[in-house]
């Protein structure tokens, strides 16, 4: 048996259809909406897995972007502050 050719496009992962974001969307907005900040944070990351190993030229030196985060984490909007559920794009 010979090997069989796939298209780039079939190894990519499926896409949302328009109802499902919605549905996220929704979903997301009850979360956020029934939970602490901190339970909806852990809903939202639950399975994620920290990289530990990314690096970022920065000039001649290397920056480690999972420090660069933490320090930027600082300046994100509160739970006071959370008003409207809107799509990343």
């Amino acid at each position: 048996m010979g090997m069989e050719r796939q298209t780039s496009i079939e190894t990519e992962p499926m896409t949302l259809t328009i109802n499902q974001l919605q549905f996220a969307r929704e979903a997301a907005l009850y979360v956020m909406n029934t939970r602490s900040m901190e339970e909806a944070l852990s809903i939202f990351t639950e399975g994620l897995e920290p990289v530990h190993s990314v690096l970022k030229r920065n000039g001649d030196s290397m920056m480690n972007l999972g420090e660069e985060f933490d320090r930027e984490a600082k300046y994100l909007p509160t739970s006071n502050s959370r008003d409207i559920v809107s799509a990343p794009f």
